[in-house]
């Protein structure tokens, strides 16, 4: 059976096919509009891509699967969203003439048509039209509807080796659904409880993102990013107490206060409250809300220290209290129902700090957390669930997340030809990567096919060398262009992992934190965030051969088989998917060397 998994009208737009139950390719809608997010498109070039790899048309697909339960979804309450949303003018103007993944809408502020889909009566024509809009031919397979958190819970269980586990999906919301708690058991999925709006962690850590000048729904890696630096400041602990207000911890779980938070992202206005406001400014009159501009200077420099102070703090007790919450949750699963293994998904899961709380301190053994667990997940989630239904054995473990797009030498040699740029082909990348890298230089890495998901895992990365304490200030300045106190993250061979992690475990998709262990601190300093944590990769030959060959020859030369790893794009932009991509990226950016394959491009 062959179905095609769609996430689309919301956030993470992106495609996939699942055949006879196994994952065999995988498209995020970014990664080919170029637009990050791309929210509320229809993932047009992504469907097209995926059929293109596996050679087929929609006359060969069976069953069309969508992750969201069309007839529970409140869609009259969306609608009513959508017009303020538009007479405050909060979306995004018309799309670009050709820019087919909108085409499928009326001309104009297309909310209303994207909300109003959601209604059960057109959802099914308006997936029909995106696809056409696609340019895509052949009958229309029937669409199977299926409701949102479940397809996270069988995108994160049915790809962990995990025979029995309990499964924590988090996010926004789903239909009416903010959390919900399920027994993976053998072929079975059971869930225990949903946790309705407004609990939502996902909107509680959106509000605080948007008062502290960030954009919700986009920037909460920042929040946890800049909420290590409160790890040790006495004063993080005086928000704890009127931000407990808002997300009320109690037992093994919690209750989100919805006179402080506003509904998902199609509301008008902020994301928090007045009430919201002036919860925090009783404990520190000049802690306004900041608007985004704001805040930061052109380089990423915080303005003033007297406003750090009350950023750090802020998103310091913001992301504890998120933490203690992701924690209660797990305990309840592994204490209450026995269960040695926990599977997570939803975007709150992309918090890799408090997935790494989760793994120490509720009890469990081991933990999966699907690599795309944002919504773009959903789609293979609800492609796994209709193929179950059909009888399809669905359980995969996902040995690699590398299922986008991929190019032979001879694409990739036309695109440096028609460039124009000075190339040459070697014999070992990898040998030539890791000389590079010994050299201080930094290097753009595109090999093999895509990784799905937001991590860059070795197939589109910017790496360095994370032994020169000065890595991790020059990407962010001559690479990246971002702020300056944003960590970067380590890629290591997995059989080297007991050395550099407490507690090790593999992680091979760079998407749970860990304590450093103490002696190799100081060794690879540009990998290390200011609270002692990284977020690893556990790199295996199997997964990936070159990069795999790639850090062993920089171990080889520097005494640590471990490489600064993050993806290759600036800020703002999706992860380079193309050649052409990375050759725009390279060349406007600080990077020293491009190794694109078998050839290398070297401004030097």
């Amino acid at each position: 059976m062959i179905v095609l998994g769609i996430n689309g009208f919301g956030q993470n737009s992106s495609a996939c096919i699942v055949r006879d139950g196994e994952l065999v390719v995988f498209g995020e809608s970014e990664r080919f509009t170029r637009f990050k997010g791309s929210d509320q498109a229809f993932p047009s070039r992504a469907t097209a891509f995926c059929l293109a790899h596996v050679g087929i048309d929609l006359d060969a697909v069976d069953r069309i699967a969508f992750g969201w339960d069309a007839n529970k979804y409140p869609w009259q309450m969306a609608r009513s969203f959508a017009k303020s949303y538009i007479k405050n003018r909060r979306l995004r103007p018309p799309a670009p003439s050709g820019h087919d993944e909108y085409a499928h809408f009326s001309p104009g502020w297309r909310a209303v048509d994207v909300l109003s889909a959601y209604h059960p009566a057109k959802i099914s024509t308006t997936i029909a039209h995106g696809l056409r809009a696609a340019g895509l031919k052949g009958r229309i397979p029937k669409i199977e509807f299926v409701p949102h958190h479940l397809a996270h819970a069988y995108s994160t269980y049915f790809c962990s080796d995990f025979q029995r586990a309990g499964i924590l999906t988090i996010d926004g919301s789903g239909e009416d659904t903010c959390t919900q708690l399920a027994i993976g058991d053998g072929d079975q999925i059971r869930v225990i409880e949903s946790l309705p709006i407004p609990n939502s962690l996902g909107w509680f850590y959106a509000a605080v993102t948007e008062y502290l000048g960030f954009i919700p729904d986009k920037d909460e890696g920042k929040v946890m990013g800049l909420a290590a630096y409160g790890e040790s400041r006495r004063d993080s602990n005086r928000w704890v107490e009127p931000l407990s207000e808002v997300l009320k911890l109690g037992g093994r779980s919690y209750e989100v206060n919805p006179r402080y938070t506003k509904l998902g992202s199609f509301t008008h206005g902020s994301r928090f409250t007045d009430e919201f406001v002036s919860l925090m400014t009783a404990v520190d009159k000049s802690a306004a809300p900041v608007a985004y501009g704001e805040r930061v200077e052109h380089g990423g420099e915080l303005k003033n220290r007297h406003l750090l102070d009350t950023y750090v703090d802020m998103a310091w007790a913001a992301q504890h209290l998120i933490e203690q919450a992701g924690v209660g949750l797990a305990k309840r699963l592994v204490e209450e129902h026995g269960v040695e293994n926990l599977c997570l998904a939803g975007g709150v899961a992309l918090n890799c700090k408090m997935n790494g709380e989760i793994l120490q301190h509720s009890g469990c053994k081991r933990i999966f957390v699907q690599p795309a667990s944002s919504d773009a997940g959903v789609a293979l989630g609800a492609a796994q669930y209709i193929a179950h239904q059909a009888g399809d054995d669905v359980r995969h473990p996902l040995d690699h997340a590398y299922y986008g797009p991929g190019f032979t030498a001879d694409e990739i040699e036309k695109d440096l030809k028609n460039s124009k740029v000075r190339y040459r082909r070697v014999d070992d990348a990898p040998a030539a990567g890791a000389e590079f890298l010994a050299q201080e230089k930094l290097v753009g890495w595109f090999q093999g096919r895509m990784e799905f998901g937001p991590r860059a895992l070795g197939n589109r990365s910017i790496l360095a060398n994370p032994a020169n304490p000065n890595m991790r200030d020059l990407v962010n300045e001559r690479v990246k262009y971002r702020e300056n106190w944003r960590p970067f993250c380590p890629s290591l061979l997995a059989d080297a992992k007991d050395r550099y992690l407490e507690n090790a475990c593999m992680a091979p998709y760079m998407i749970v934190a860990f304590t450093m262990e103490e002696a190799m601190r100081k060794d690879l300093p540009s990998v290390v965030h200011i609270d002692d944590t990284i977020r690893p990769q556990t790199v295996t030959a199997e997964a990936n051969e070159r990069y795999h060959a790639l850090i062993g020859h920089l171990g080889k030369q520097t005494g640590h088989p471990v490489v600064l790893n993050t993806s290759f794009n600036v800020r703002g932009e999706p992860i380079v998917c193309t050649p052409l991509d990375a050759l725009r990226t390279f060349h406007s950016t600080g990077l020293d060397a491009l190794v694109i394959g078998d050839f290398v491009v070297d401004k030097g």
